[in-house]
């Protein structure tokens, strides 16, 4: 009888110190599983309007702020939401204006990694007075919280100057003949138009994105990046001035990861 009463006490003490042990290890798991989400990616833009050429530059940055990398992840090839207002009215709407592929890209960001989106949006029949620009992200971060990152800013046109011409004179502006469609390496079918200080560039290619330089072979006078949309892209290029007739130029284009192809400008 002894023995079988010393039995069950010793039992009944491991019950409990096996009880306890396990009222311990509550806390540590609850503290497993209160780590901080990852942040959304950042956004910020500048905007200028040319009122000589009536085009707006936009560069739209996005960057991941997190110490680590992230995945993100795009429901579209568009990255971004680009929409112009005068007062209530939409007066532009990037998602409206150009085609996007419908399928999901999910791209691996490293910590502080940014990307820039250059792009010039040909406005030539604005009203004089001030414009707001309102930029979304689109890009989300797995496991971030789903809110939109927005950025607003804005710009005004001024009244275009009436110009009597002079009498006897019937001197129009002189055009700039546009070049021949040319086909190098990954692109295919590029046109490229200079108009004074605005180059146009459209063409077809099977990249999702590129990046983009105008030189002179030595000197950089302008650099963005291009995303593709149903095989075909298209962008603009605001010089700060006119380039001499003589003074050559090209347009070089690179793939991410791939190799640069030159093109002719003049």
């Amino acid at each position: 009888m002894k023995k079988t009463w010393l039995l069950a006490v010793v039992t009944a003490i491991l019950l409990v110190v096996a009880g306890c042990g396990k009222e311990e290890a509550k806390p540590s798991q609850v503290n497993s599983d209160s780590s901080e989400p990852p942040a959304p990616l950042t956004l910020d833009t500048e905007m200028a309007y040319d009122s000589v050429a009536q085009a707006l530059s936009a560069t739209i940055k996005m960057t991941n702020p997190n110490e680590e990398a992230v995945d993100v992840t795009f429901n579209t090839s568009q990255r971004y939401q680009l929409i112009i207002k005068q007062g209530d009215k939409i007066v532009f709407d990037y998602g409206s204006e150009f085609m996007f592929t419908e399928s999901i890209i999910e791209e691996k960001w490293a910590a502080d990694e940014q990307k820039i989106f250059d792009e010039v949006f040909l406005l030539d029949e604005l009203e004089a007075g001030e414009y707001s620009v309102e930029v979304i992200g689109l890009g989300q971060v797995d496991g971030a919280p789903e809110i939109a990152v927005t950025d607003e800013t804005t710009f005004t046109v001024e009244s275009a100057a009436t110009e009597t011409p002079d009498e006897g004179t019937s001197e129009t502006p002189e055009e700039t003949p546009a070049t021949e469609p040319q086909s190098d390496g990954a692109f295919s079918d590029v046109q490229i138009d200079l108009n004074d200080t605005m180059i146009q560039v459209s063409g077809y290619t099977d990249e999702v994105e590129f990046e983009w330089s105008v030189s002179d072979g030595h000197n950089i006078y302008a650099q963005g990046a291009a995303e593709v949309t149903g095989g075909g892209f298209t962008f603009g290029v605001l010089l700060d001035e006119a380039p001499a007739k003589d003074q050559p130029l090209f347009l070089e284009m690179t793939p991410i990861g791939g190799e640069v192809t030159s093109f002719k400008v003049q």
